[in-house]
This record gives C-alpha cells, structure tokens and sequence, in this order.
C-alpha cells in the first residue's frame, strides 16, 4: 500500500491553489456546485509530485514515508492534468511539477481579499513583437506554430503566421485567456471558439465552436456528404479512411477544410487533397 494522502492534505493542497488546477496552461476550476442544493462536484485531484509506491512516476525512495503522504510532496490538478503529468513522468519531471505549484499558490496568495476585476478583453498585456501560440487552432498542428504581433488597436490584436505572411485579426473579446511564460517560451493565447483554416480560400478564419478535446477534435468538426460532393463543387481530392489519415498525411495530403470550417466525411472516410 502506498503512501497515500488523507483527506485533510488533499483539502489543503485545493485550497491553497484556491481550488484550480495547478498547471499554468489550465488553471481550470475543479469544484462547484451540483444540481442538488446540498452537494459539490469536484473534478480535482491531488497528485503525487514523487509517488506515493516504488515503481510510480518521479517514485524518491530518500524521503520520509510521512514526507510522501505530506503536502509538500502534492500538486492540486484537474483530472485531466492528474493524468497526464502521471502518463508522462518524463515530460513532467518533480522541477516542473515543484515549479507549478509555487506559481499556482503564489497566483492564489495574490488574489486573495480582491475584488475580481471583470473585463471584456485580456488582462495581460503584449507587446508589439511578441511571440505567441494560439489555441485552438483547426488544423491541430498549428497550434505549435508561433504568431508575431504586429499591432494592437483598441478592439483587436493583429498577428502575422512566423513562416508566412498570413494576417490574422483576433478581436479582444474572442480571447477568452493568455498564459505569460516570460522571455522564454511564446505567450499561449486561449480563443473562446477557434481559429479555422478554410482550404478553399487558404486563410484563416475565427469562428464560435471549438473542436471537441482528445482524440475525437484531432482533425476539428467534421460534416457528413455523399460520395459526389467534391465533384460537385470542383473539389480536386480524394477520400481516404480515417484510420489511414496519419499515413496519408505523413505523405504530403492535408485535410480538406470547407468554407464553413469543417472537414468532409463519407462514411468512415475524410476528403483530402494535395493542394488548392
């Protein structure tokens, strides 16, 4: 049996991060009310920054059974972020996880006894030239691409793609949050619907829904048609079968995005082209 937390740590790591998930790229509320009036849901996890067995993630077989089960060795996260740090102890090794929480409680310590402060635009500032990620991004991939600042009016920032001359208008009130990371790494931009590539008019576009999260909005919303649809609309692609999608791109296809922003789907296959 592990050392595992009680009750009473797993409570005070939540509240310390004043009940958000710590991860600086989330920040997500794990608790609120249910639709019975006597309950909460919670959504939150306290996770281990060293495990609490020999043979899990980050697993210090130096410390203390007491400092394993401690505060000091939990992180309060989301369960989605629980998960992942766990999945991938290498990616998030124990200076990350340390880091996180020190900034969550910091950024918790800080909020305390204020009045929030409601706005229609984001509170943090960039400047012009800064580097910056935008998510999410239909195709996924680039949300790995970074985006120049190139102005800011009063109602929008304006960005241009690095590897092309692409502009992109953001409105202030579409940018639901952004991540400051500093100097070292591009400002992380969260958009309250999606940025869309429409391969018809090779731009990009904003538009209200987000794709669905995981595995089900790798290649953003799809719309079913018949086989004929791209002859019809002089569409130069093929279909080919989801499960070949990733083969099929490696070689140099790419999805086809309609005006309307959604991939084409034919029974369990997706229209892709080489190029429009």
């Amino acid at each position: 049996m592990g050392d595992d937390f009680s009750e009473v740590v797993k409570r005070v790591l939540a509240s310390r991060v004043g009940n958000l998930c710590s991860n600086p790229e989330c920040r997500a509320l794990t608790s609120g009310p249910q639709e019975d009036p006597t309950k909460a849901v919670n959504v939150g996890v306290a996770a281990h920054i060293t495990a609490a067995s020999p043979g899990g993630p980050r697993y210090d077989p130096d410390i203390l059974p007491e400092e394993r089960s401690g505060p000091g060795n939990g992180i309060w996260l989301c369960q989605n972020h629980g998960k992942l740090v766990d999945n991938d102890p290498a990616r998030f090794p124990v200076e990350v996880l340390k880091k996180w929480k020190s900034d969550a409680e910091a950024e918790a310590r800080n909020r305390v006894g204020k009045t929030a402060a409601f706005t229609s635009s984001p509170s943090i500032h960039l400047n012009i030239g800064a580097r910056v990620r935008i998510s999410p991004i239909v195709p996924r991939e680039f949300e790995q691409s970074d985006f120049i600042l190139e102005e800011v009016t009063e109602e929008c920032f304006v960005f241009t793609k690095v590897d092309s001359t692409r502009r992109v208008d953001i409105p202030k009130t579409f940018v639901e949050k952004i991540h400051s990371f500093g100097n070292s790494k591009p400002a992380r931009i969260e958009l309250s619907g999606r940025l869309q590539w429409l391969s018809r008019k090779r731009i990009f576009d904003l538009l209200p829904e987000k794709p669905p999260a995981g595995a089900a909005g790798a290649y953003g919303i799809g719309k079913d048609v018949d086989s004929a649809y791209a002859v019809r609309f002089s569409i130069n692609g093929t279909f080919g079968r989801e499960a070949r999608l990733p083969e099929l791109l490696a070689q140099g296809w790419l999805v086809f995005y309609d005006s309307d922003g959604k991939y084409l789907r034919w029974g369990d296959q997706i229209l892709v082209i080489r190029w429009l």
